[in-house]
């Protein structure tokens, strides 16, 4: 025979606390981060990433509204000057 009652389960509330999710830059395997300015004066944020593909570049513009790029890397950010940071990104460009 059933009981008169249905059973009652507890049910957990959820917490009223926001955690953060924020993962660091190294965990991602973005390690270097330098500041380059292109040739129309755009400032770019330039990280050398780590994936299973090999290490490549993530080019960030600070301008709002500018597309964030990402290239393959022959040699690591640490010895690449601006000028050629800037060769490379505009490269993928045209």
């Amino acid at each position: 025979m059933l009981p008169a009652r249905p059973p009652r389960y507890r049910v957990r509330q959820p917490s009223r606390i926001h955690r953060s999710r924020r993962v660091r830059d190294d965990a991602l395997g973005c390690i270097v981060v330098r500041h380059i300015i292109d040739d129309a004066g755009r400032a770019w944020r330039v990280r050398e990433f780590h994936s299973a593909a090999g290490v490549g570049l993530f080019f960030r513009c600070d301008v709002a509204g500018i597309r964030s790029e990402t290239r393959a890397a022959f040699a690591p950010l640490e010895s690449l000057d601006d000028e050629r940071l800037v060769d490379l990104l505009q490269s993928g460009a045209e």
